[in-house]
């Protein structure tokens, strides 16, 4: 006869391959082509390094695995999403049981599976999964080594921070947490400051020493951007309204009952009303949270920032649930529920363009429409050259854009280069495929509106033609500016 441990074990597992199997067959059907970020990832993945202009090499990696196994259609660019996520629920539910008991494990996985950030990144593929599937190894492996030290818990927190800031360097919000438990956790202590603690660091270390050295040899363009992404303005600048829109999100990110949960779940463990270790588990939730609201007040954030507080979350939201459960049940469940109905049903619409367009959706998914559409468009304009010249370029002012162009084929037809705003590369297409000084004709697809009294300046001539509008359905459009150029010489010191 099966334990109730098994059995919440056996649950865990058939809602993980339940929603491992919904998800798939919804990405396998989707009519969804990709985001230019997804596309950008993909052409990384394309030519493998230890870094990019905007992201470190995991997300590449892990594109090369699928599409090396599956090809490249747009399923199989994003197949990885729903993999690692099952993966990261069932971390989460064997790192809650460990913790405190089973059923605080399954609701755990059950939170982090159906919280409504996971439907949408389910469907995506972003640096957001592997970071997070890390970060929970990473929990995993150190509440097990304030347990009992041993070197394969050791090794396992090296290589899930290792590869973590491989992922995203918003890995390091791992640190502070881990930092404090130290200090301030006697068993975390006694696990840690071992040779084997020690060991996890050097681990650490030597995963991420290459892309150290990438970024050392490119001008440290990855943590470049990372500051500037950061947007911090000088002064002491204070951005009440953006904080509170940060919190605001926070409710869609992690469902509006469990992000409530989740706040009454940390006042608890700070308060030490939940078991041990709650109050600890509660500092892995609070670094990116806190984190990210700093930075949202000085300036910014993006609602999925603090993303890695979901995985301390979820299993303290569950814990909280579980010790107090005639009162939270309800809460909880209903929570959950209502919000995976209408995570389902809004999944269901985006799988048929009418139903996407009835129910008001154009313009969430307006820039993944019509891209083969927009590639025979612009490779029938290309052909036609200008005043009986052929053109010797295509150059584009948009990133995402050059991006999806190029994934669905365009870059093998013709040459595609980016025309840039200032005088140095602002992302990995400008630093990679630079429009280089020549007479023309060039081709210019000008996204921006703003950007015309530039282009005069970098065009001896700059002639206007007739733009591109592509309906993309639900009455949104694809409208891009079409010039014919000569004489490029791009302007030196120009900054935005």
């Amino acid at each position: 006869m099966k334990s109730l441990t098994d059995k919440y074990q056996a649950w865990t597992l058939w809602l993980i391959l339940a929603m491992l199997i919904f998800r798939v067959a919804a990405l396998y059907i989707s009519p969804l082509g990709l985001h230019g970020d997804e596309a950008q990832y993909w052409a990384w993945s394309k030519d493998l390094d230890w870094g990019y202009f905007t992201k470190p090499p995991l997300i590449a990696w892990t594109i090369w695995v699928t599409t090396s196994l599956f090809g490249d259609a747009e399923w199989a660019v994003r197949l990885s999403s729903p993999l690692l996520h099952s993966i990261t629920a069932f971390v989460i539910f064997r790192t809650a049981r460990f913790a405190f008991d089973a059923k605080t494990g399954f609701w755990a996985a059950a939170i982090y599976l159906l919280m409504p950030a996971l439907w949408l990144s389910s469907g995506i593929v972003s640096t957001d999964v592997p970071l997070l599937l890390c970060w929970a190894l990473a929990m995993n492996a150190w509440l097990h080594l304030r347990e009992k030290p041993t070197w394969p818990r050791a090794i396992q927190l090296g290589v899930a921070v290792g590869f973590g800031l491989l992922a995203k360097y918003a890995m390091l919000f791992f640190l502070p947490a881990l930092g404090l438990a130290f200090l301030f956790d006697k068993p975390t202590r006694k696990g840690l400051n071992t040779l084997r603690g020690y060991g996890a660091g050097v681990i650490t270390f030597l995963i991420f020493l290459p892309n150290i050295l990438w970024n050392f040899a490119n001008d440290f363009a990855t943590v470049t951007h990372t500051a500037d992404n950061a947007n911090v303005q000088e002064g002491i600048p204070f951005y009440p309204s953006e904080l509170g829109s940060f919190w605001i999100d926070q409710l869609a990110v992690f469902g509006p009952v469990t992000f409530i949960l989740y706040l009454l779940a940390l006042i608890a463990a700070l308060k030490g009303k939940l078991d041990r270790p709650a109050l600890w588990i509660a500092f892995f939730g609070l670094s990116p949270l806190l984190v990210i609201s700093l930075q949202a007040l000085m300036s910014r954030a993006n609602a999925n920032w603090a993303v890695t507080t979901y995985v301390a979350g979820s299993i303290l939201t569950a814990h909280f649930a579980v010790k107090f459960w005639p009162r939270t049940k309800r809460w909880l469940v209903g929570g959950v529920g209502v919000q995976s109905v209408i995570c389902f049903v809004l999944g269901m619409a985006l799988l048929v363009p009418v139903w996407t367009d009835a129910a008001g959706l154009s313009n969430s998914v307006k820039r993944l429409r019509k891209w083969p559409e927009t590639v025979k468009l612009i490779e029938a304009l290309y052909a036609e050259g200008h005043e009986g010249r052929a053109y010797e370029t295509l150059a584009l002012d948009k990133r995402i854009i050059f991006y999806n162009l190029n994934y669905y084929g365009l870059a093998k037809k013709l040459p595609m280069k980016m025309w840039m705003y200032e005088a140095a590369p602002l992302n990995h297409a400008e630093l990679s495929y630079p429009l280089p000084p020549q007479e023309g004709p060039i081709l210019i697809l000008n996204y921006y509106d703003h950007y015309e009294d530039e282009l005069h300046e970098d065009f001896k001539r700059l002639e206007r033609l007739s733009d591109i509008d592509i309906d993309l359905g639900g009455g949104k459009r694809r409208v891009l500016r079409v010039w014919a150029g000569y004489g490029y010489t791009p302007t030196t010191g120009r900054v935005n």
